[in-house]
């Protein structure tokens, strides 16, 4: 009797593993979203809200990626499912935005952006330390992404981040300048295509669900200190390091790349000037 309770035991234990298996299969199969049922709905609600809390507030959803079958849905499958990622996103007040679509082997595959809907109590944020050397572009990029205007080729952009009477003389940073850019929900940027200051700061942060602030360091050597300075006293998240397409990799580049490393700060690459590099490039021939 024993001997049969035992395998009684077994066997309810396996196939309890044996549906845990096949929801998971199913919650990973690319149909998942195609029609579920109300059992598989709450399912995938929360590993919905599990992956958002995840990725503090936003995540990014791949529909049509099957797990061992070829990737793609057909134009009616794939609507089905927008409209069920949709209404998922919905119930856990977040937007839905669509990212990119591409053909696959069976069809489309779609990448959905879903984001929390910005609240006045709080929102995301992303700190990223603009490093390089002097005369990469580090300031009139920042110009151009946080006002929403074109340099016009003679540092107009660079002269909204800057603070001192020298900074503007010399077109080079000397201090530790920031600025923001605000997205909201739906990925769109918060930031008005004008002049604004430090007085709207509040008014981009309330609109926004991410906010990634920018940390515009020094690129001269004379002014490392302050680098120094603006890499430990403002704890980024991540380090933007500008390259001169025209100039290359010299003077304080693989210093402040060091000094990211050295900080445990992960490192990306941004080069600029890319239109003097083919000029360059084509004098030399």
């Amino acid at each position: 009797d024993m001997n049969n309770c035992d395998d009684q035991a077994v066997a309810d234990q396996a196939l309890d593993l044996f549906a845990e298996q096949a929801d998971a299969s199913e919650e990973n199969s690319k149909y998942a979203l195609v029609g579920p049922s109300d059992e598989q709905y709450e399912q995938l609600l929360e590993i919905l809200k599990n992956r958002l809390e995840d990725g503090l507030g936003e995540c990014v959803y791949e529909v049509g990626i099957g797990d061992g079958i070829p990737d793609g849905l057909c134009e009616e499958d794939m609507c089905a499912s927008h409209a069920t990622l949709q209404s998922l996103a919905e119930s856990i007040d977040a937007d839905l935005s669509l990212l990119r679509e591409k053909q696959a082997e069976e069809g489309k595959v779609a990448e959905y952006l879903v984001r929390h809907k910005p609240t006045e109590e709080d929102f995301t944020e992303v700190r990223v330390a603009v490093i390089g050397n002097v005369d990469a572009g580090k300031s009139t990029l920042l110009g151009v992404l946080t006002h929403g205007e074109l340099d016009n080729g003679r540092g107009f952009a660079r002269t909204k981040l800057f603070r001192h009477k020298h900074e503007q003389e010399t077109g080079r940073t000397s201090s530790v300048g920031n600025d923001i850019l605000g997205f909201d929900s739906k990925g769109g940027i918060v930031n008005q295509a004008d002049a604004h200051s430090s007085q709207d700061w509040r008014k981009i942060c309330s609109q926004s669900s991410k906010v990634i602030t920018f940390i515009d360091l020094a690129g001269h050597e004379k002014y490392l200190k302050t680098t120094i300075f603006g890499m430990t006293g403002h704890l980024p998240d991540f380090g933007m390091l500008m390259i001169g397409a025209n100039a290359g990799i010299i003077g304080m580049t693989k210093e402040h790349l060091g000094l990211s490393l050295a900080l445990g700060v992960p490192v990306y690459v941004v080069v600029t000037k890319i239109d003097m590099c083919l000029l360059t490039y084509s004098r030399r021939r």
